[in-house]
């Protein structure tokens, strides 16, 4: 191999620059997988909205058209669907579910069991509730109304098991599982978020906690972090580049490349003489 080329390979493989690959990479590959992990947020919460752009606004359909049975599971794209049963809310049974906002606030939110008319046991929430003076204190709440009742509402899935342990009618969040361990009869695998309930014979509509606010169809800024942690992988490679034109003696070599340019008659930068004219010669 030529003295040149190897000087290059000396120059390139140093234990400054090796160093100094081996920080873009792990860097690079850190910046690859913090854009993915953005970027599945950002998919999570584009199929959530998209659900909500889809569903809310429609019309109900029945019950039945979602979820023939208590084991039929909720779909994706299902979600937040509008749907309509009638049926009996149970006399006995209501679950609290604790640490909920409601502008800003902090509540609670009430679940009833309603037993629709013809199939299983799907869980209401009727709305929300402020704490009571202590976490200990269960403040009240306007009850489930009595009878036959036809209700509307949006479908939405079991939530997480956050591994609490609460007193018996609380739940940490709206856990179907958990649930189930606490109302009687077969759970719907999906839980309705109240809009209204119609008595029959045009009875007035009952009193009930404080409507929930409607979904929100924010995407964030994940696919803007997703592409800033990308574009970020290109700064390991500009270290890289950095270090190398900047090693010792890194000057002189672009300096004496430079003059072996000029010397084999390549052009350099610098000044351009200016060419006398024949007639300019002529004259002098």
């Amino acid at each position: 191999m030529p003295r040149y080329g190897k000087d290059v390979l000396r120059a390139i493989f140093t234990k400054r620059i090796l160093a100094a690959v081996a920080f873009a990479l792990v860097f690079g590959a850190a910046c690859v997988l913090l854009g993915q992990w953005q970027l599945s947020r950002f998919e999570d919460k584009d199929a959530r909205a998209t659900a909500v752009e889809t569903n809310y606004a429609r019309e109900p359909v029945p019950l039945v058209t979602v979820l023939p049975t208590t084991g039929a599971a909720l779909r994706e794209d299902q979600v937040w669907s509008k749907v309509t049963a009638t049926g009996r809310y149970a006399a006995t049974g209501s679950l609290l579910v604790r640490g909920r906002a409601l502008n800003a606030a902090q509540g609670l939110e009430v679940l009833v069991p309603f037993q629709v008319d013809g199939g299983g046991v799907l869980l209401v929430d009727r709305g929300w509730v402020p704490n009571g003076e202590t976490a200990t204190d269960i403040p009240a709440f306007p009850p489930a109304p009595a009878g036959t009742v036809t209700i509307t509402g949006w479908l939405k899935p079991s939530e997480e098991d956050r591994g609490r342990d609460l007193p018996v009618g609380q739940l940490a969040t709206i856990n179907l599982a958990q649930a189930q361990e606490q109302v009687s009869g077969s759970l719907y695998a999906a839980y309705l978020v109240l809009g209204a309930e119609i008595l029959p014979a045009g009875g007035a509509a009952p009193d009930r906690p404080a409507a929930l606010e409607p979904p929100s169809v924010d995407r964030g800024p994940h696919f803007a972090y997703a592409l800033q942690w990308w574009l970020s992988a290109l700064l390991g490679l500009a270290f890289v580049v950095f270090l190398y034109r900047g090693r010792p003696g890194a000057a002189q070599e672009r300096e004496a490349q430079a003059q072996a340019r000029a010397g084999a008659g390549v052009s350099v930068s610098g000044p351009k003489v200016k060419k006398s004219r024949i007639w300019d010669e002529e004259d002098g």
